[in-house]
C-alpha cells in the first residue's frame, strides 16, 4: 500500500512552520488588580481561575471563605502551572476585609437590572475603567458563588456592576469561564494603554465609613429611617457609589459637613 511504503522509508523530518506571533507582556500595574472570589465551593474552579489569571498576567487572588483548595489535587491539576497563585492566594473571612483597600470594586452579575443596583455596564467598559484606576491605585473584580452569584448586599458595596453579554436562552457562565472572559478583557484593555486616572479615589472602607457617618448625623437631626435603617443605608450607599466615584478629598468634605452639623446639634443641647 502507498501508506506502508511511505512509512517503510523511515522517519521523515517534517518542519511545520509556526505562525508568526507577537508575545505580549502584562503591564506592571496589573499587580494592583485583584480577582476576588466570594465563597467558592469547588477546588477545581479555584485552580482554573488561577490558570486564567496567569495566562493574562494577573497574580492577586483573594478568596472569601473558600473551600479547602491548597492541598486538593483537583485545584492543582486545573491550575496547570499556576500553582504559585494558589500558594499566594489571600484568604479572608469577610467581603469588607477583601475590598477594604481597593479604590474601585466592580461586581459581576448576569442580571440586567435591579432596584438597588447601580446601572449595569458591559464588561469591556468596566475593565477599561479598572485598568485606568489600577495605574495608580488598587482595584478589583468581585465574583460570586457558583450556585447563586453575588447577593444584593454584596453588589451594593461595589462601585460599578458589570455583565458579560450572552445569548439570553442561557446567559449563565460558570465561575472559571466568567473569570477567563473578564481577565481577557483586562488584558485587552491594558494593551490599549488607557490613560492613568489622575484622581485619588477614596478606598472602599473610606466610602463605607462616610456612608455610616452621613446616616448617623441625620439621626442626630431627628431623621427617621423608613422603612428601616438598613434600607436607608442602602440608599445612601447607592448615591455615594453610583457615579460619584468619590475622591479622598470628597470624603473629607462630607466628614467636614457632618462635623459642622454635629457641632450645631451639640450647641443646641444634643437633640433636634
Amino acid at each position: 500500500m502507498r501508506t506502508a511504503a511511505l512509512f517503510s522509508q523511515g522517519p521523515i523530518d517534517l518542519e511545520i512552520p509556526m505562525a508568526d506571533r507577537t508575545e505580549s507582556i502584562a503591564p506592571d500595574y496589573f499587580s494592583r488588580i485583584h480577582i476576588v472570589l466570594v465563597e467558592p465551593k469547588v477546588p477545581g474552579n479555584i485552580g482554573a481561575v488561577a490558570r486564567a489569571m496567569t495566562t493574562m498576567g494577573l497574580s492577586r487572588l483573594v478568596l472569601i471563605n473558600p473551600v479547602e483548595f491548597r492541598q486538593e489535587a483537583e485545584a492543582r491539576w486545573m491550575a496547570h502551572g499556576a500553582g504559585e497563585i494558589l500558594d499566594n492566594a489571600r484568604v479572608v473571612p469577610t467581603l469588607e476585609e477583601a475590598v477594604r483597600d481597593l479604590a474601585l470594586v466592580v461586581g459581576t452579575t448576569n442580571r440586567t437590572r435591579g432596584i438597588w443596583l447601580n446601572p449595569i455596564q458591559p464588561i469591556d467598559q468596566a475593565c477599561a475603567e479598572i485598568t485606568a484606576v489600577a495605574r495608580n491605585q488598587p482595584a478589583g473584580i468581585l465574583f460570586g458563588r457558583e450556585d447563586r452569584g453575588l447577593l444584593n448586599d454584596e453588589l451594593q458595596r461595589c462601585n460599578a456592576i458589570a455583565r458579560i453579554p450572552a445569548a439570553m436562552t442561557y446567559p449563565s457562565l460558570n465561575l472559571a469561564q466568567s473569570v477567563m472572559v473578564c481577565v481577557y478583557e483586562l488584558f485587552r484593555a491594558g494593551g490599549e494603554a488607557p490613560p492613568a486616572s489622575e484622581v485619588r479615589l477614596a478606598g472602599n472602607s473610606e466610602v463605607e465609613r462616610v456612608t455610616h457617618r452621613v446616616h448617623e448625623t441625620l439621626l442626630r437631626l431627628g431623621f427617621t429611617s423608613l422603612p428601616s435603617e438598613e434600607t436607608f443605608l442602602r440608599s445612601i450607599r447607592r448615591v455615594l457609589r453610583r457615579s460619584l466615584r468619590l475622591e479622598q478629598r470628597d470624603v473629607a468634605v462630607l466628614h467636614k459637613v457632618c462635623d459642622e452639623i454635629d457641632a450645631y446639634v451639640d450647641r443646641r443641647g444634643g437633640g433636634p
